[in-house]
């Protein structure tokens, strides 16, 4: 099973996060934008996972939930993977919250080495990817777009982060909740 730990977001987010992909959809026709309900913050990647370890993953999840406590998040600013070069991924930053988001990814990560995962290599980046640049499209001109875009931004609270499983088809990703962990540190 193909499995994610991520932060859900509230209707209202991914509404303000839709306006958003709509106002740069004219200037970065080369971006796949993410369908609404596909939206959220990644804070763990964990990739194939057997079966049979699947609830020792979701009880990892649930331990370093349990050390953090909820959070208000708020959203602002976009930008771009990576940050020279050609533009992979376009985003939507995290400002309030950043912190304590950095600190559970540390968190998951802790938990899960102990399972065998291996640490991510790179700090954590709160963000929420809107959109992926099609493979072989040219990237002119979204780096900038992106850059110059403004939103009045949103917030939301946080109170529980969820382990999600993705199953890959030709039409995309289908994700599912395999767990839910509240923030009760």
């Amino acid at each position: 099973m193909r499995l994610f730990v991520a932060i859900e977001l509230a209707a209202p987010v991914r509404a303000a996060l839709t306006r958003v992909q709509q106002g740069l959809a004219g200037k970065c026709r080369s971006v796949r934008w993410i369908p609404s309900e596909q939206l959220h913050v990644t804070l763990k990647f964990l990739g194939e996972v057997v079966d049979a370890d699947v609830l020792r993953v979701g009880e990892a999840t649930t331990r370093a939930a349990a050390r953090c406590a909820a959070l208000e998040m708020s959203l602002v600013g976009c930008g771009c993977f990576p940050p020279r070069g050609n533009v992979r991924i376009a985003w939507v930053g995290i400002e309030k919250g950043a912190e304590p988001m950095s600190k559970l990814a540390v968190s998951l990560d802790e938990q899960f080495a102990e399972l065998g995962f291996a640490p991510e290599r790179r700090p954590f980046s709160p963000h929420i990817t809107i959109g992926r640049v099609r493979e072989g499209q040219p990237t002119q001109g979204v780096r900038e777009a992106l850059a110059a875009f403004s939103f009045p931004g949103v917030a939301q609270s946080v109170d529980r982060i969820v382990l999600m499983s993705s199953v890959l088809s030709p039409r995309g990703p289908t994700y599912a909740v395999v767990r839910e962990a509240p923030l009760s540190g």
